[in-house]
């Protein structure tokens, strides 16, 4: 499920070269371990887990990354590499620094970067530059997100994009973590678990509230409740619907006055917002100590997308999916749940290849989506017709893009 990038990376990076210095590791001299090579590698990389995942990475990740300077890797649950993609010239420069596969990158060998500390705390990390606690990796930035098990939630390995400092940016995180559900969707696929679609049924109180929060006329509630069928919520009210929907363990409230505004709210402004909304949905929908939402109390549609897209079933979350998230807000929270919801089905739909999921993208949410418009003109399925339109939008794209 979508969600944050987890602890501040600043405090885990810190915590992390405290660790390092404890340990006595000196980041001038210190290189990575090389565990696996030649055919004890080969025989790994084919029996572990990870290996259903490498043709998504390949598939989704890798064609938008290599070409930009940056390298992709897929690691297993110790830390060790399983596999590096990228262009000759900087994988190159990677092996300088033991970046290849069979070599251990954790934080506890290496001190801090991407991979080991999402590996470590289990959660999607970034690491900058100077960052990184040997001093042969400053000059790389990378962004690392765990892969789980979809049936146990072990925590098998995870996938990593290094590069120059775009490698690091909410973009790249939020491409790395749409792979991620799409690889543990083949997983899920791999292994015969089937996901039933969630109903109004299935939900504690027979999903009486329904939040829209996706496109044109976001924030709207629908249930079955007097006065509450239609209602516009305010843009502040639906914002923390979304991050709460997004937080189900609950969020304090200094936590959602962050993810609320660039400029910390004070807490006693959210307390009183919070306040305000509970009179509108209930009192039993929203909790306290930390926030969070009942149970089943709040349906959204973003539910239906990440639903669709868990079960692997692209078509309905493009249908489901009819625009960006709260598209008007400009709360940091909202605007990376934004970028992350839409690079997860955009990289489904890219990954799919498929004629009608690509047609039904570009005539909704994905039509300034140049990618898309040219699998459509280069599908082997599509009429004359079509290849001829998409070839005309690619046109227009191309000159709007200067590309």
């Amino acid at each position: 499920m979508f969600g944050g990038t987890g602890p501040a990376a600043s405090l885990l990076v810190a915590e992390s070269w405290e660790r390092s210095r404890d340990r006595g590791i000196d980041p001038t001299v210190v290189a990575p371990s090389v565990e696996l090579e030649g055919p004890d590698l080969s025989r790994h990389v084919a029996q572990h887990r990870m290996a259903s995942v490498l043709p998504v990475v390949e598939s989704v990740l890798v064609p938008g990354v290599v070409s930009s300077g940056h390298i992709v890797a897929v690691a297993d649950e110790r830390g060790r590499l399983l596999r590096v993609i990228g262009d000759r010239g900087v994988r190159s420069r990677a092996e300088s620094m033991a970046f290849i596969p069979g070599a251990v990158w954790t934080d506890e060998a290496v001190g801090a970067n991407a991979p080991g500390l999402a590996l470590r705390h289990d959660t999607a990390v970034r690491v900058r530059g100077s960052e990184h606690y040997l001093e042969m990796a400053h000059e790389w930035s990378c962004a690392a997100a765990p892969v789980h098990d979809p049936g146990s939630g072990e925590l098998i390995g995870l996938i990593d994009v290094t590069g120059p400092s775009s490698a690091a940016s909410d973009q790249m995180l939020a491409l790395i973590r749409a792979t991620v559900m799409l690889a543990e969707g083949e997983l899920r696929t791999a292994a015969g678990l089937v996901v039933p679609r969630p109903t109004a049924a299935d939900r504690s109180d027979g999903g009486r509230l329904r939040l829209r929060v996706l496109g044109p006329g976001a924030g709207v509630l629908d249930g079955d409740v007097p006065g509450i069928d239609g209602r516009v919520l305010t843009g502040r009210h639906a914002e923390i619907c979304v991050l709460l929907d997004a937080h189900p363990e609950g969020l304090t409230g200094g936590a959602l006055a962050e993810l609320l505004a660039d400029d910390r709210l004070d807490e006693v402004s959210v307390r009183a917002e919070v306040s305000r909304l509970r009179r509108v949905l209930g009192t039993d929908v929203v909790g306290s100590r930390p926030y969070r939402l009942a149970p089943g109390a709040l349906a959204t549609d973003v539910r239906d997308v990440t639903d669709a897209l868990g079960c692997g079933d692209v078509m309905r979350a493009v249908a489901a999916y009819p625009g960006p998230l709260l598209p008007s807000s400009d709360a940091p929270g909202v605007a990376d749940l934004r970028l992350e919801i839409h690079s997860m089905v955009r990289a489904a739909v890219l990954s799919a290849d498929r004629l009608p999921v690509l047609r039904a993208w570009v005539a909704g949410a994905g039509r300034e989506d140049l990618a898309a418009w040219r699998g459509l003109a280069r599908s082997r399925y599509a009429d004359a017709s079509t290849v001829a339109a998409a070839e005309a939008r690619c046109r227009v794209l191309d000159q709007r893009f200067g590309a």
